[in-house]
């Protein structure tokens, strides 16, 4: 029987709980036997739980569910597998697979909260000895968990990559109730997202609006994103993905600053709605968004406001071949592919196991 991880469901979607919540609707669209289990907290309304098989056990919604309570239900039970898509996993657990997006609290700790750090650069060692398989976004990222965890053996970590909901994540035609020239960020305000740098870079650009989405999350470090005292950036917070959707095709381009990241989903979010994206030139953008994206130094602010005045200067030839760019980039990438290549992963891993019996 597989099990999955559902503790994403009490969370708002971020990230890691979109990655974990758009592999779940793949894998029941695709008709692949599974059972979420989560605890009796309320599930976030921003998810659509009408296909996705789910039950009850236990309460709370912290790491002590899922580390304490989590494994008693399985006391007894064989021949199961859990996978948990938003990282770590109880270490109690060993018939796992554990999902690692990123190793940004290893990279650079500043980046985060000190009990968020030490928490995580105890727990994922743990975590990871006590898996069956690991799975990560991107070749960066096997790369960064292969540096960091020298005793993992390559063929033990799987690449199954994020994608957009097409759904929502459409090109609609643009509203002619818009008259603002706006340039769209989205992220949490973290500072490995670099906002502070980009809000820098955007002084002196006066024929351009900066909207911001995203909300800052406590395990972060303070950054003061809202002293910028620039009339020309707004600070929209957390939005729908409706509300987003709309932003990306209104927008005259979308910017990506970000340091580090084990994917990097919004370039391709924009990408689908036909928002040309400018981003960082980091090895993992790079890998993601291949030759549809305009790239800068993420350290050099200088650099970032030659990008921005760049586009803006562009003829609409230059920018209508960036959109068209972007589209074929984006075919790279669907969670049904994702859900299939999750279903090879779960098979090698079963018959690994019963091997082993």
């Amino acid at each position: 029987m597989l099990y999955i991880n559902g503790r994403f469901l009490t969370r708002p979607m971020t990230g890691v709980e979109r990655y974990a919540y758009n592999m779940c609707k793949a894998m029941a669209e695709n008709h692949l036997p599974f059972t979420i289990i989560c605890p009796h907290s309320p599930i976030q309304e921003c998810y659509n739980i009408s296909i996705l098989p789910i039950i009850k056990y236990g309460y709370g919604s912290s790491h002590f569910w899922e580390q304490c309570i989590l494994p008693f239900f399985f006391i007894n039970k064989k021949n199961y597998m859990i996978i948990c898509f938003t990282g770590l996993g109880s270490i109690f657990i060993r018939n796992k697979i554990m999902t690692i997006h990123d190793l940004s609290f290893l990279e650079n700790p500043k980046w985060f909260s000190r009990s968020y750090f030490l928490w995580y650069k105890l727990m994922t060692p743990i975590a990871v000895k006590t898996s069956k398989h690991i799975i990560t976004v991107s070749e960066y990222s096997k790369r960064e968990i292969m540096r960091f965890y020298p005793f993992l053996k390559s063929q033990n970590i799987s690449i199954i990559h994020n994608a957009t909901d097409k759904k929502i994540f459409y090109s609609q035609p643009k509203s002619s109730a818009t008259t603002d020239c706006f340039v769209l960020a989205v992220s949490s305000l973290d500072p490995r997202k670099n906002f502070n740098r980009l809000i820098e870079a955007f002084s002196g650009i006066s024929n351009c609006k900066l909207y911001i989405v995203g909300a800052r999350h406590h395990v972060f470090t303070k950054q003061d994103n809202n002293s910028c005292g620039q009339d020309n950036i707004y600070y929209l917070g957390r939005v729908t993905d409706e509300e987003l959707a709309s932003l990306y095709n209104q927008a005259v381009c979308f910017i990506f600053p970000s340091l580090y990241e084990g994917f990097g989903l919004p370039p391709l979010e924009a990408m689908s709605c036909g928002c040309p994206v400018l981003a960082s030139d980091i090895p993992v953008i790079r890998e993601v968004c291949g030759e549809a994206a305009l790239y800068f130094d993420p350290y050099n602010v200088n650099d970032i406001k030659c990008a921005i005045t760049q586009y803006l200067n562009e003829s609409d030839v230059i920018k209508e071949k960036m959109r068209q760019k972007g589209f074929s980039n984006i075919l790279r990438f669907s969670w049904e592919n994702s859900a299939q290549e999750l279903a090879k992963i779960i098979e090698e891993v079963w018959k690994k196991q019963k091997d082993c019996e």
